[in-house]
């Protein structure tokens, strides 16, 4: 397991990318559970690592392709606890589930200790039309999550406003027919 934790390692020299090291994993559980000195129960647990590996390998390599992307779980419950914290002292409000919930990925991208003058620095690097796609995306996902918001406590009201616009929408196919 040591020895698999220094090839998973995305800090040791050289650097690395995630065909290389996914390459380098695989080689290692070959040879790994293919000994031939392994005795019964070591053969067992072989297996066992090569399973898991195997079942989470669609995943295991994205973080050397995405920089600053957290590589273990607990780096990534840092890293939200730490936007938590941020908001809860932005909002003053104990619980910001619905923040985080609301503008998820585009959550990290705020950064509570930036002044006015790094944040316009940092804003006069964004492409234009990168922007806009990016603000169409989010717009389409708080309006997704208004709509599910809608049904979820409000499912009355949500459905005959779509069976209103429904009948509006077919009494206007039939003028139209006529």
């Amino acid at each position: 397991m040591i020895d698999l934790e220094h090839l998973l390692d995305p800090e040791r020299e050289p650097p690395k990318t995630s065909l290389g090291v996914a390459e380098a994993v695989d080689h290692y559980l070959l040879d790994l559970t293919t000994r031939l000195t392994l005795d019964a129960e070591d053969q067992a647990v072989a297996d066992h690592i090569n399973q898991v590996f195997r079942n989470f390998w669609w995943g295991l390599f994205a973080c050397y392709e995405v920089e600053g992307l957290p590589r273990t779980n607990n780096e990534l419950e840092r890293c939200i606890r730490h936007i938590k914290m941020g908001q809860r002292r932005v909002s003053g409000r104990k619980n910001v589930h619905h923040f985080i919930i609301r503008y998820g990925a585009y959550a990290a991208l705020v950064d509570d200790t930036e002044n006015q003058t790094e944040l316009l620095t940092r804003l006069e690097q964004v492409d234009q039309e990168e922007f806009l796609k990016e603000r169409k995306r989010l717009s389409l996902t708080l309006l997704q999550k208004a709509k599910t918001y809608r049904f979820r406590f409000h499912r009355a009201a949500y459905l005959a406003e779509l069976e209103a616009r429904w009948a509006a929408v077919v009494t206007q196919a039939k003028s139209q027919v006529v």
